[in-house]
């Protein structure tokens, strides 16, 4: 009899510490188990978070890009230089992040430019370039007129842009009608530190600047053209932590 109470004793100790181990693994795997989700928890929550501060940082940026900057066209190519510095004094007030804005007042010619790009019977030169800026010295303030050409020169920015333009009108189907899309695609150029904006012609423009790059026509026409360069300070870009 004593020897059958000592057996189910040490049964049941047995069982007592199979049931304590077996709790004690179920409740380390369950602490891994919340860990781990609250782990990933946490890190979907932050990535989150940071897509969040993202779109609200660069909202400035892009109401510039995709609405102020745009309004260049609005002019039709007719800015001079009292109205651009008024127009860079504005978004520049406005967008912290635009540093300094350098302007080309140009002309599309159906005759060749000495300072410019021709492509054929089509050329596109600048009458008159200024910069603008908080940190632009009054005395720099014009880099370049017809009447003094010895500051000129032609830079990447107005090559890179003419020469877009040239490709454009040179593919453009004239019996289609662009898309924004495509229009905004070819008249701008978007680096990490600066844009170049030229100002959209009219449909009726450019179906002129096509025939001007294939013929001669007569009276030779000669249209306006506005080519901003807006230079970016990322720096100054706010970081909006909602």
């Amino acid at each position: 009899m004593a020897l059958e109470k000592k057996s189910g004793y040490r049964k049941n100790f047995s069982l007592s510490v199979t049931f304590i181990a077996l709790i004690s693994i179920l409740f380390i795997l369950s602490l891994f188990l919340a860990f781990n989700y609250s782990k990933k928890s946490i890190e979907n929550e932050f990535v989150s978070e940071k897509v969040n501060v993202l779109e609200e940082s660069i909202k400035p940026y892009n109401e510039f890009f995709q609405n102020k900057m745009p309004e260049v066209s609005y002019y039709n190519g007719f800015l001079d230089s009292a109205t651009a510095s008024k127009f860079v004094d504005t978004i520049a007030l406005k967008f912290p992040f635009i540093s300094k804005v350098k302007f080309y007042d140009s002309e599309v010619r159906n005759t060749p430019v000495k300072d410019g790009m021709n492509a054929g019977h089509f050329s596109i030169g600048p009458k008159s370039i200024f910069q603008f800026g908080k940190t632009v010295k009054p005395d720099s303030v014009k880099l370049f007129s017809e009447s003094d050409t010895r500051s000129f020169k032609v830079d990447d920015d107005f090559n890179g842009m003419a020469l877009k333009l040239v490709r454009f009108i040179d593919k453009l189907d004239t019996a289609s009608v662009p898309s924004q899309e495509e229009l905004f695609t070819n008249f701008s150029v978007v680096l990490s530190n600066k844009i170049t904006y030229l100002n959209i012609p009219r449909r009726e423009d450019l179906k002129v600047y096509k025939e001007m790059l294939q013929s001669k026509l007569n009276p030779a026409p000669v249209y306006q053209q506005d080519m901003l360069v807006f230079q970016l300070d990322p720096h100054k870009i706010k970081i909006i932590n909602t």
